[in-house]
């Protein structure tokens, strides 16, 4: 916005409009006011030389609005200038590649992608892989805060929840720094989990937990929730688990970059084992997010819930006509089976949808000893 008038003339994409010229400092009045009245031209940008601000108009005011002006901003000036046309930043992917990409592939482009950082990522259907860099292209048009597209190259890995991606457009920088609810979390997109869909899941259950509880984290990855739960609770005790290195050395930074060393306890381990040495017993709330195997560490969360029993989140993948009532069946089984109940059930609904009828489904239950 701070252009000279010259530089802009030097400019040959320049138009004449009528503008409304004021002194800098009424600068966020005029423009108010404008908008207030309907006169703004908003296909033009707004400029500023070193004294004054140049509105753009789409007509020239008249006695009334001159009159309504003047005792807005007591000193008013209409006159012609020259104004650049404002680039409309283009409002879907769709929309941004539409020009440069075969009609037949525009409904195959994804609709929402992920954006962690300065990071975007996005799943590309087979047919769309030779159009990737066009495509990456199109995400940076449309998403100004993003210097990095990738693309989903490989399903996740078993062991630490990553998988490939590979850069299509913009700069090659996979490490990050995200925030999220006041918290800042850097990280690898590359060798770490993180997932920005869960943001609300993560402040809701955050938002449950009550001064001096303690909390198991069993797969903690770089710290979203047990970090929000310290900032939410900072007379909490959180127990943060991951077995992945690369997460681990970050969830340390992390904590100490959000100042809640105090409140989280760093544990780097599978979650089975650093619970069976260390947390039996102590838990009053834990959080199980790790839907794809969860269930197989349920016997564990059972372990590490204190003689009074306590709250478990636990999360996972369900397809079918009534995924709500396999998870629910399934993760009541599996509590019986280890030696516990369920005692009631606080929550069950879809987090997210993570394939075509198939969903990440979250379970909030009270468990404790199972009745003699």
């Amino acid at each position: 916005m701070h252009n000279t008038l010259n530089s802009l003339r030097e400019n040959p994409e320049m138009v004449k409009a009528f503008a409304l010229v004021v002194a800098l400092s009424k600068g966020q009045i005029a423009v108010k006011a404008v908008q207030s009245m309907g006169l703004m031209d908003h296909s033009l940008r707004i400029f500023s030389t070193l004294e004054e601000v140049c509105i753009p108009l789409v007509r020239p005011v008249d006695d009334s609005e001159s009159g309504r002006l003047s005792e807005i901003l007591v000193k008013v000036r209409i006159e012609e200038r020259e104004f650049s046309h404002r680039s409309e930043r283009p409002r879907t992917l769709a929309e941004a590649v539409k020009k440069d990409l075969p009609p037949d592939l525009l409904a195959l482009v994804p609709k929402s992608f992920d954006v962690v950082g300065h990071i975007a990522v996005l799943e590309l259907p087979d047919r769309l892989g030779p159009f990737r860099e066009l495509v990456g292209a199109g995400v940076l048009k449309m998403c100004p805060n993003a210097r990095t597209v990738m693309a989903k190259a490989g399903p996740f890995s078993s062991d630490y929840r990553t998988r490939e991606l590979r850069l299509i457009a913009g700069e090659d920088d996979s490490v990050t720094c995200h925030k999220e609810h006041g918290c800042l979390y850097q990280l690898d997109v590359r060798t770490v989990f993180f997932s920005t869909r869960l943001s609300h899941e993560r402040l809701r259950i955050a938002c449950q937990v009550r001064p001096g509880e303690t909390v198991v984290d069993m797969f903690a990855g770089v710290g979203p929730y047990s970090i929000l739960v310290a900032k939410k609770q900072p007379l909490s005790t959180v127990h943060a688990i991951d077995a992945n290195p690369a997460a681990f050395k970050y969830l340390v930074s992390n904590i100490l970059a959000n100042k809640v060393t105090g409140t989280v306890r760093p544990m780097m381990g599978d979650a089975r084992e650093v619970v069976r040495s260390r947390l039996l017993g102590v838990a009053d709330r834990v959080i199980m997010n790790l839907p794809g195997e969860a269930l197989n560490f349920v016997d564990v969360a059972c372990l590490s819930l204190n003689e009074r029993g306590g709250v478990i989140h636990f999360y996972s993948f369900e397809s079918g006509e009534n995924p709500h009532e396999a998870a629910l069946e399934r993760f009541k089984r599996r509590i019986e089976e280890s030696g516990q109940a369920v005692k009631s059930v606080l929550a069950v609904r879809t987090v997210k949808e993570v394939a075509p009828y198939r969903f990440q489904i979250g379970i909030d239950a009270r468990v404790g000893h199972a009745q003699p």
